[in-house]
């Protein structure tokens, strides 16, 4: 099945012929060398709309005709032609369209009656703008051809062949750039917190779903040909899709807190990944069991002093100096237990930060290639 477009041409065709019938002496007429009749009241030449969408054969009667004197005779009928154009919507909507309109005799074969043209391009001096199409071509061509069943007789018809196209700025402003500006949106979802990271990712997901089923429309309904917006379109709701999915996995490494992070991960993605990607704070971030040693070593500095202090005072002051050094130390274990598990939770949030910013990259990447290539038919050249 094809899938075709109406095409609606208001033309008007100049025919000439010489008919020996008509010819007369000028000077036997009163010096007479034209005259203006009927065209009911001629013969006329077969004509034919031969791939007319409604009727082949239209009525010409209202339109009169030149005679010369001489036979020659000059004939500028004209109306509404409706035709049907097999389309092709690859690249809608920054697509080209060829439409034919074609006139031929359909009784009398090429040694009764030969069609010709004495031009091989369209007069477009009456013709009016579209606000949808273009016209960047037009030519005339002339076939001549003959049927299997009788091969030694050969009609002809004459083709004319107009190249159109779409005009794509309102698809532009009311399809593709809300689409695109979507799709950046979507890129801020890897630099919220982890608290709205689902509900923006949710609300992309759905503005978008909204935004393309009013597109959708718009679209023309074939299978032949999948159109390049309908393909951009799908790939936009996909990567928003694979966006939330990666959401969901990023949060899941947020709140991992128990859980050592393997050295070989944490060296390839805090240090060299975070390195390619600019992270280099993530990298050189101060651990924090290093400023635990050092708080340690502080706090039994100033206990070892006091201890000796309180030796050269009384021994019941030595005591409670020890009761004192004790529950430190008890509470040394308890910071230092909770501090290592401190640390994990970090090195884990450390590592969501850079998945963010890898995520985020690859689908800058992603939506700058696609949208590339939804536009590469701008740079086609005209056929």
């Amino acid at each position: 099945m094809f899938y075709y477009f109406w095409a609606i041409f208001i033309a008007i065709f100049m025919k000439e012929w010489i008919d020996e019938r008509l010819i007369w002496e000028a000077s036997e007429h009163n010096n007479l060398t034209e005259l203006i009749i009927e065209a009911r009241k001629l013969w006329r030449p077969e004509f034919a709309v031969i791939n007319g969408a409604e009727r082949i054969y239209e009525d010409y009667n209202a339109f009169r005709a030149v005679i010369s004197h001489k036979g020659f005779i000059h004939w500028e009928p004209g109306g509404v032609f409706k035709t049907m154009c097999q389309i092709d919507i690859t690249y809608y909507p920054f697509d080209e369209q060829t439409c034919a309109l074609t006139f031929g005799a359909w009784s009398y074969h090429t040694a009764k009656m030969n069609l010709t043209t004495s031009y091989d391009v369209i007069n477009m001096d009456s013709y009016k703008t579209n606000g949808e199409w273009e016209v960047i071509g037009k030519r005339v061509k002339r076939n001549e051809f003959a049927y299997e069943s009788a091969p030694n007789e050969k009609f002809s018809n004459i083709e004319f062949i107009i190249v159109l196209r779409r005009r794509h700025t309102f698809y532009v402003l009311n399809v593709i750039l809300p689409s695109i500006m979507t799709s950046v949106l979507l890129l801020s979802v890897f630099f919220c917190t982890p608290g709205q990271k689902v509900q923006i990712g949710v609300v992309v997901l759905l503005s978008f779903r909204i935004f393309l089923l009013n597109v959708a429309g718009n679209i023309p309904k074939t299978s032949d040909h999948i159109p390049l917006l309908g393909v951009y379109l799908t790939a936009t709701m996909a990567i928003t899709t694979l966006s939330m999915i990666l959401t969901v996995f990023v949060l899941n490494l947020h709140y991992v807190t128990e859980k050592p992070l393997s050295p070989f991960v944490k060296r390839l993605m805090l240090v060299y990944v975070a390195r390619m990607l600019g992270m280099c704070s993530i990298e050189n971030k101060p651990s924090i069991n290093g400023k635990f040693r050092k708080r340690r070593m502080s706090v039994d500095f100033e206990s070892n002093n006091l201890v000796t202090k309180s030796r050269q005072v009384s021994s019941k002051v030595s005591e409670r100096i020890a009761l004192h050094s004790k529950s430190s130390t008890s509470y040394e274990k308890y910071e230092e237990n909770d501090d290592k598990v401190s640390d994990y939770s970090q090195d884990w949030k450390r590592l969501a930060q850079v998945f963010d910013r890898l995520f985020f990259y690859l689908f800058l990447l992603a939506i700058l290639i696609s949208t590339l290539i939804l536009f590469q038919p701008l740079t086609r050249r005209p056929n």
